[in-house]
């Protein structure tokens, strides 16, 4: 015994499967091109369009009107009278001998005299394909070919199926070259309908030879579809070809649609249009990147063009730093903040999957849109241009459109949901038109069936990490550089600061919990968690209520937006270690491990955040911009023990070459202790991020203090920083972490506060030290 299947159940993988009209002529013209036609003609004769027919049927059966009435009114709505088919069916009704007569024929001579063929020169079916083939759903005979090397679009076996979508009968003439007779094939859908109990094998569904070929060389297909189930009038026709058709074959290569598809109605060729090139070239910014394995090493490289403003950048992103921005930020229940999120990494597997694609974007400020020479006349004109082919960028495989990436309806790149939730909404999807081209096999990026996009996977995750890094991190923030933001964003780093109560309240509710289950075994040890809490929440409250004041009292909006995001940094940076203490303990209660060791282990961590708590209060103090002479030496020693427990976790060892005699300088001391803070913090992220991308790696962590050059280094054996990012990197906003996991003001900040002590921070020009073609040293000159 074994399933079996309704005859109904076509109608789930075609009509119904199929969202339109557009999509189903769309699997026609793929499957011409997978049967190596390099034409499609898609030939529509219409002589009286199904609104009309159904006017016609609902005047007799419903108005009672007269078949002379009706016939006068079927002889109105004809497009071409002169049609002999036309003519044909006017005989035809005005001949009828009563009402059932009348609309038996007008029902059967409005299938005939109406159709779509979808004809090709490619290479054809025989008697035994027809049956064991293409009578045969969900056939493996394409996927075979794409396993074996061949870049077929379709691998399902159910595109056929998408005939029944556009009408009730189906006709197929096809041959091979070198046959002797054309075979044939017809199908009434209509036999499959919910209506039918009839199992599938019930319906009989015969391949015939048909009559002989005129010349046995000639091969091909003909898909000859009746009933319609649609108005396909020319201007109907001509919408689809202009609008979805013409996106999906790739729009951005002149005339590749109309190279390959012949389209007439009633014989009127109508052409289908690519996306101008005055147009692209119009674009206030463009970017272009691509995505290949080099050495067994993901590489990305590319570029921003913001021609409005007349700034560039590149993109040089490989192993490690393609790791990082790429992996899959994982939501965790009843966190925020830093602990919100759970960041996955992404498998080598996934970028060997995924192989090579190229990508080009380009962004329209429709504000100060302009008429392009050549192309329109006035604003309004560019502007319904560029809204004819914006909605983001488009997925293309071997130049054929995937579905429904970039369509008005899909927001895959999330340019909406981020560009809406910013002012000025900059790069949304009605400002970008944009492509991206994959040679990506079926067997890696696979499609789904109702052709709503690709399956998850692996591969399928990191195209689409990789590329919202390309948009929101580099293109956004080149655009948002340019168009100098630090005064929007500003607010944004106020409310940081705001927001830290609720992870407070969080902490202490874990707090509670930790004490009533352990008891009086670690009253003491639950008790100081709790006061250092307290005593940050309050420092937190203070700030807040101070903000007004130093906002009011610092002269420059920069000197602003620097302490505001520096401290909002920091607040949340503690608050996430708490979390994280506590976190680990409750973990090991829940599961019955809770030892004294966890509770000395605990009390260590407490030791370390009473640490950076002394230190914030350093920063956020009434004398914050009070200079002190301390020994730069014992303040690093300060910094790195407080990052003792996270350098142990990933084995990364440190090295810090202090000088003999004390280091002393005058500065903000919680100045010079962020400024440590986010180098060491970088330098720890990025030794993580190549640790798991390269198998036996040994991070290495190297702190040198010159008193000789006055100068402080701090140099990891991490990916390092190409030569164009050199400056680039302390730029606010600017990051290679996931999109919406990086700030990019951590360096930004740390300059800011070096450039406040008529310091500098700059990245060494010694490149390749670590790595060929990186820097991986910065260097704070004090001297």
């Amino acid at each position: 015994m074994s399933f079996t299947f309704e005859a109904r159940t076509l109608l789930e993988l075609g009509k119904e499967l199929i969202s339109s009209d557009e999509v189903a002529l769309y699997e026609l013209i793929k499957n011409a091109v997978d049967a190596g036609s390099p034409r499609v003609e898609i030939l529509v004769k219409v002589l009286l369009t199904r609104s009309d027919f159904k006017e016609a049927v609902a005047r007799i059966e419903e108005e009672g009107q007269t078949t002379g009435a009706v016939a006068d009114y079927v002889q109105s709505c004809l497009i071409d009278a002169a049609h002999p088919d036309a003519a044909r069916l006017m005989s035809a009704l005005r001949g009828a001998t009563d009402e059932a007569d009348f609309l038996d024929l007008l029902r059967g001579l409005y299938d005939e005299i109406n159709t779509i063929e979808v004809r090709d020169t490619g290479d054809g079916m025989s008697l035994i394909d027809l049956r064991d083939v293409f009578l045969r759903v969900g056939t493996r005979s394409r996927r075979i070919e794409n396993l074996a090397g061949a870049k077929n679009l379709g691998d399902k076996g159910i595109g056929r199926l998408s005939t029944m979508r556009l009408g009730d009968r189906l006709h197929v003439k096809t041959s091979k070259a070198g046959e002797i007779y054309w075979n044939l094939l017809d199908i009434d859908w209509a036999l499959f309908s919910h209506d039918t109990r009839k199992l599938i094998q019930e319906i009989d569904v015969e391949p015939v030879i048909g009559e002989e070929k005129f010349d046995p060389s000639e091969k091909g297909t003909s898909i000859l579809i009746s009933a319609l189930q649609a108005d396909w009038d020319e201007v109907r026709f001509t919408d689809i070809l202009q609008g979805r058709i013409a996106r999906m074959v790739d729009p951005f290569k002149k005339g590749a649609a109309n190279g390959l598809i012949v389209a007439r109605h009633n014989g009127q060729r109508i052409a289908i249009p690519s996306i101008p090139q005055a147009l692209l070239d119009s674009a206030h910014a463009y970017c272009h990147v691509d995505f290949r394995m080099e050495n067994g090493e993901p590489v990305l490289q590319g570029t921003v063009d913001y021609r409005y403003r007349h700034r560039s950048i590149k993109i040089d992103e490989r192993g490690a730093g393609v790791f990082s921005l790429a992996q899959e930020s994982v939501k965790r229940r009843a966190k925020r903040g830093h602990a919100a999120f759970k960041l996955v990494p992404v498998r080598q597997s996934a970028f060997e999957a995924l192989g090579s694609f190229s990508c080009d974007i380009y962004w329209f400020n429709r504000r100060v849109v302009e008429a392009v020479a050549g192309l329109t006349e006035k604003m309004q004109d560019t502007r319904r241009e560029i809204s004819h082919w914006s909605g983001g960028p488009m997925l293309y495989r071997y130049g054929f459109r995937i579905l429904p990436y970039g369509d008005p309806s899909d927001d895959w790149l999330a340019l909406d949901e981020i560009a809406f939730g910013v002012k000025g909404f900059k790069l949304n999807r009605q400002q970008v038109i944009g492509r991206v081209l994959l040679e990506t096999p079926h067997t890696a990026l696979s499609e789904q069936t109702n052709r709503e996009g690709l399956i998850q996977s692996d591969a399928a995750d990191a195209l689409r990490k990789i590329l919202m890094w390309v948009v929101h991190t580099e293109m956004r923030g080149l655009i948002n550089d340019a168009d100098e933001i630090e005064f929007i964003e500003r607010r944004a780093a106020e409310q940081d600061t705001q927001n830290v109560s609720t992870t407070q309240k969080r902490v202490e509710r874990a707090l509670s919990q930790l004490r009533e289950v352990v008891g009086d075994s670690a009253g003491d040890e639950i008790s100081e968690v709790a006061k250092s809490v307290a005593q940050l929440t309050s420092q937190s409250a203070a700030l807040v209520g101070r903000i007004e004041k130093v906002v009011s009292e610092a002269d420059e909006e920069r000197e602003k937006f620097v302490y505001l995001a520096g401290i909002g940094l920091m607040t949340e940076f503690i608050f996430h270690e708490l979390e994280r203490a506590v976190g680990h303990t409750m973990d090991l209660l829940s599961g019955g491990s809770l030892r004294q060791a966890t509770i000395d282990s605990l009390r260590e961590q407490l030791k370390t955040l009473h640490k950076r708590i002394a230190a914030f209060d350093e920063l956020t103090g009434e004398k914050r911009q009070s200079k002190s002479t301390f020994d730069l030496a014992d303040l690093v020693d300060d910094v790195l023990s407080n990052h003792f427990r996270e350098f142990e976790r990933h084995e990364i060892r440190v090295d810090f070459q202090r000088p003999d005699a004390p280091f002393t300088v005058k500065a903000v001391r919680g100045m010079v202790i962020q400024i440590l803070e986010n180098l060491v913090v970088n330098s720890a992220y990025w030794l993580k991020q190549q640790k798991r991308f390269e198998p036996g790696f040994s991070p290495r962590l190297t702190i040198v203090l010159d008193a000789a050059d006055r100068s402080l280094t701090v140099e990891d054996n991490g990916p390092g920083v190409t030569e164009d990012r050199r400056e680039r990197i302390f730029q606010p906003f600017i990051t290679s972490k996931p999109t919406g996991q990086g700030r990019g003001l951590g360096l930004y900040i740390a300059r800011e506060l070096a450039e406040y002590h008529k310091w500098k921070l700059v990245m060494d020009t010694d490149m390749g030290r670590i790595r060929k073609d990186r820097v991986n040293m910065f260097v704070l000159d004090m001297g």
